[in-house]
């Protein structure tokens, strides 16, 4: 039996899809949430129990060394529930990102963030905020100690948790090698890379295709910033950059509906401060896949500033509908697409180049070479080969 550790998310539902066509009812899913708690995950399939349950427990306890587990989401509970498995069960982790280039915070800060939202995450998010709630005087102290006393204590042991986590793990799952190159750099492991990416749909529909290719309106300049409203997008930075056409015919389109709420609010007041409530439209609630992609379908350019793999799938999706992308040239995503000739364009350069240059949409011959090149890195029929051979 596969045994998948998976966490609440919109990706999930797909890929219980692809496993069950790979290795029809021979997977078991377990959902790290209840049932009335979910949002995104719409299968019947999958168990709902939080992993800090008797009831995974339980589980655990049953999986020998005839079954495989699977990590989808690399969470604290994740990796120690894989810990406490016997060491002849095959373990291996679907690569995301963030789980696993973040964490631990002490470790990977400055490397994930500019100046200014480094000093936004310092303040605001890397340690647990206190709940002053004199009615409830034990858990105003467990808080207070988890923020001033035991942080350090705690970070030790995600480190620990976490080296151990790599020594023990088999296989590591991701469409990008270059990843798999930083997890080397930073973890003594012997795990082998084996290709595969989640299911993204990331081609335009005939209804879209029409639309794109309609007679634009190039009076306005439309701008994607980000994937989400969560810090690492270092919507800070990007903003600052762009503030320098914030006197050009421009609309400004920010997704911010998928992390800290507090961060997306901070982020659209700074955003109007600087172009004006009139530039400024941003997406504050979850939108389905098609109508995301609609979206992206009315954007002429989108400015990622992630100095982490993040936002791969907007990105994708962004270029097969012919879009200009920046990437910040920290990103593993941007060494990764420029490694294998796709045009895209640093972010960092943007406070230096002037607003023709930046605004100058791609040529039909590198929309087509970006396409031809993409199909050839997300093959459907490859990754279906490699799920197989994995589950079975």
């Amino acid at each position: 039996m596969n045994y998948h550790l998976m966490v609440d998310d919109k990706f999930i539902n797909d890929f219980i899809t692809d496993a069950e066509k790979a290795a029809p009812g021979n997977n078991t899913y377990i959902i790290d949430t209840t049932k009335d708690k979910c949002r995104f995950v719409q299968s019947d399939l999958p168990l709902f129990v939080p992993f800090y349950t008797s009831r995974f427990a339980a589980i655990l306890k049953s999986i020998t060394a005839k079954d495989k587990v699977f990590i989808h989401w690399a969470s604290d509970q994740a990796i120690k529930a894989v810990l406490a498995l016997p060491p002849d069960v095959v373990v291996s982790m679907f690569f995301w990102g963030g789980d696993i280039v973040e964490i631990p915070v002490s470790r990977f800060k400055t490397t994930t963030f500019g100046p200014l939202s480094l000093q936004y995450f310092q303040k605001n998010e890397e340690r647990p905020k206190v709940k002053w709630n004199p009615k409830r005087p034990k858990r105003l102290l467990t808080t207070f100690a988890q923020r001033y006393l035991n942080y350090n204590g705690v970070e030790k042991e995600i480190i620990r948790t976490r080296e151990l986590f790599f020594k023990r793990l088999n296989f590591f799952f991701n469409w990008s090698y270059i990843d798999y190159q930083w997890v080397l750099r930073h973890y003594t492991t012997s795990a082998a890379y084996k290709y595969f990416y989640y299911n993204f749909n990331p081609k335009p529909s005939a209804e879209e295709q029409q639309f794109l290719n309609a007679p634009k309106n190039n009076q306005v300049t439309t701008i994607l910033v980000g994937n989400s409203d969560t810090s690492s997008n270092n919507h800070l930075e990007a903003l600052q950059a762009l503030s320098v056409y914030k006197d050009q015919h421009i609309k400004l389109v920010i997704p911010l509906s998928y992390g800290n709420k507090e961060y997306g609010d901070l982020i659209e007041k700074e955003a109007i401060s600087i172009f004006g409530k009139d530039k400024v439209t941003t997406i504050r609630g979850f939108m389905e896949r098609s109508k995301y992609y609609e979206l992206l379908s009315t954007v002429d350019v989108a400015v990622m500033y992630h100095f982490r793999t993040q936002a791969a799938g907007n990105t994708l999706a962004l270029l097969y509908r012919g879009k200009k992308v920046f990437i910040h040239s920290n990103s593993t995503t941007y060494e990764f697409l420029k490694t294998n000739d796709i045009t895209i364009y640093d972010s960092a350069t943007i406070e230096h180049m002037d607003f023709a240059t930046f605004a100058k949409p791609l040529n039909p011959e590198i929309i087509q070479s970006n396409i031809t090149i993409m199909d050839t890195l997300f093959d459907p029929d490859k990754k279906m080969a490699a799920l197989k051979e994995a589950l079975i």
